[in-house]
């Protein structure tokens, strides 16, 4: 059988420990990573619509159409400059797309819209509740209404626990 040639440290900036270990990791299995040194952020304006509608109410925001910049960075850099993810109340959301130039009309009929949304889901959800206890009181004959909002509220926090 023939053997393989010794695997060869070529990266100047590793030093001999780090190759050593490489070449002992090669002989054992060969070990795949794939490393990224940069990170191209594209940074979009504030937007009407989005996927997302608010459990809150008001207008949802999206990203407007092209990005307004786009830069690059290394990827130890980025971890310092993280911003987090951000919650916006329904009036900041009013107040960022106001500043994006929407016009206060849109933003209501939009705002108005989420809360159409918003009662729909309510009213589907209740109304699933409530063919959950109908189906309870057949099959169990006399229970009383009070019984069937207790289901009703360990149903919700099940449901409540899934959603999360």
């Amino acid at each position: 059988m023939a053997e393989e040639p010794e695997p060869t440290c070529s990266e100047p900036h590793h030093d001999t420990k780090y190759c050593d270990d490489q070449k002992s990791a090669t002989m054992v299995k060969a070990k795949k990573c794939v490393r990224w040194s940069t990170i191209t952020v594209h940074e979009f304006g504030v937007g009407l619509g989005g996927s997302a509608v608010s459990n809150k109410g008001g207008p949802s925001i999206g990203l407007a159409d092209p990005p307004e910049f786009t830069w690059t960075t290394r990827v130890g850099e980025m971890a310092e400059r993280a911003e987090g993810l951000h919650r916006f109340t329904p009036s900041q959301r009013i107040r960022l797309l106001q500043a994006a130039g929407i016009p206060d009309g849109i933003i209501t009929r939009h705002a108005r819209e989420t809360n159409i949304i918003l009662g729909s889901r309510r009213r589907s959800k209740t109304s699933w509740e409530d063919s959950d206890c109908d189906e309870a009181e057949e099959e169990e004959g006399d229970e009383d209404e009070e019984g069937c909002k207790e289901q009703s509220r360990k149903r919700s926090a099940d449901q409540a626990t899934l959603e999360h």
